[in-house]
């Protein structure tokens, strides 16, 4: 029998249907989890490549968070068993076209609460700074590229140089149905194991395909720091923030007002906290602030932040979170721009016209006119309050 095979196998020689993994150190979970730590509930999304949690706000920003498999000591995840994937259908009419997740039958997805969550894990009195997750780095780039070496960059939130001798290492149960979440935590031979109740997973908008469905049109890879510094001068009554990223001067540019005035801030390309500077055209793009606040979270966790803007406004920000000194993983936050026509309307740039006539449909009711796919649209009568 292969290793694959008998890692998978059960006493009784079936296939198991139970995922199970282990991390020398809680440390790498906690810092991923409280860097979208902004909601109440996320999805968790196991794959035979890691896990993943994604929290959605108003069907307009997403917040992922990923360890891949490379990160933990153990992780055996029973390919080939039919999961009870409990994400439901999430919008359109259940065609070919419909946006909604795949039912994969290689994932194990929930919903769970994250601070309840990250009271388990942190029951020893919080996550250990010397972190071991006994594999070499890895982490989620998609689109992002290659970043600089991290050799040079130092430890965000702590989990650097270590200043303690021992640390808290986790096993993680569950099963294919995703109905509950079990974690043994041990210390110095002290074992606390803990039980969550899962939640069916919440439906999520596809903004990750929004995204990738138009041309990415500038990337910038810079220090996290300068980016740190940048929000802590903006204006925190401000209602948007509007980035400016052009081939010219000023080439990177934020601004904001609020009761306090404008706050502008202008960073050339060829500074040395910018590591990396593409851009096709001149573009400026408007950013509700309230949807931006909560990237601060992986921010200041990070040593590196590349931006990504494509053809639409739509923005991704992905955060390069150091784990020990060779090790990092990713922290990505997706938010849509805030477009404002001439003459009056909400418009989404980002949506097919499927997801338009969805969202129509959620506002206003089920009766709402059809329309068709090549059909520039238009929410007038009804501004939902959380947009």
């Amino acid at each position: 029998m292969s290793t694959l095979a008998s890692t998978l196998a059960g006493a009784s020689g079936r296939p198991s249907t139970t995922f199970k993994a282990k991390l020398d150190n809680v440390g790498a979970l906690v810092i991923i989890l409280k860097a979208i730590a902004y909601k109440d509930k996320a999805n968790c999304i196991i794959s035979p490549q890691g896990i993943r949690f994604v929290i959605e706000d108003s069907h307009v920003s997403q917040a992922r968070a990923y360890l891949q498999e490379s990160h933990f000591r153990d992780f055996s995840f029973p390919i080939g068993v039919r999961g009870g994937s409990r994400i439901p259908q999430l919008m359109g009419d259940g065609g070919e076209n419909d946006p909604a997740e795949d039912d994969d039958p290689n994932e194990i997805s929930f919903s769970v609460d994250v601070r309840t969550l990250l009271d388990c894990l942190t029951i020893f009195g919080g996550s250990s700074s010397n972190i071991s997750t006994g594999a070499g780095s890895g982490g989620y780039r998609d689109g992002h590229g290659s970043y600089p070496s991290t050799q040079n960059y130092e430890t965000r939130g702590g989990f650097g140089a270590s200043s303690q001798k021992t640390s808290v290492a986790v096993r993680i149960t569950c099963p294919l149905d995703g109905n509950e979440l079990s974690l043994t935590l041990e210390e110095r031979g002290v074992v606390t194991m803990c039980q969550l109740t899962t939640f069916e997973a919440d439906p999520l908008t596809q903004l990750h395909g929004a995204f990738a469905e138009q041309r990415v049109i500038s990337k910038v890879i810079m220090k996290s720091d300068w980016l740190k510094e940048a929000f802590s001068e903006l204006d925190g009554t401000s209602d948007k923030v509007t980035l400016l990223i052009s081939p010219d001067a000023p080439y990177f540019r934020l601004s904001a007002s609020g009761l306090a005035g404008e706050t502008q801030m202008d960073y050339p390309k060829d500074t040395d906290v910018v590591e990396s500077f593409h851009c096709l055209q001149t573009a400026s793009n408007s950013y509700k602030y309230s949807l931006l606040q909560p990237c601060l979270r992986a921010l200041e966790k990070s040593s590196l932040s590349s931006i990504r803007v494509n053809e639409t406004g739509f923005l991704s920000i992905q955060f390069m979170i150091p784990l020990t000194d060779h090790d990092v993983t990713f922290v990505e936050y997706l938010v849509s721009p805030l477009v404002e026509p001439e003459d009056g309307g909400l418009r989404l740039p980002w949506a097919t016209a499927q997801h338009r006539l969805w969202l129509r449909k959620w506002i206003i009711g089920s009766d709402a006119p059809e329309i068709g796919d090549a059909e520039e649209y238009l929410i007038w009568d009804v501004k939902p309050a959380h947009l």
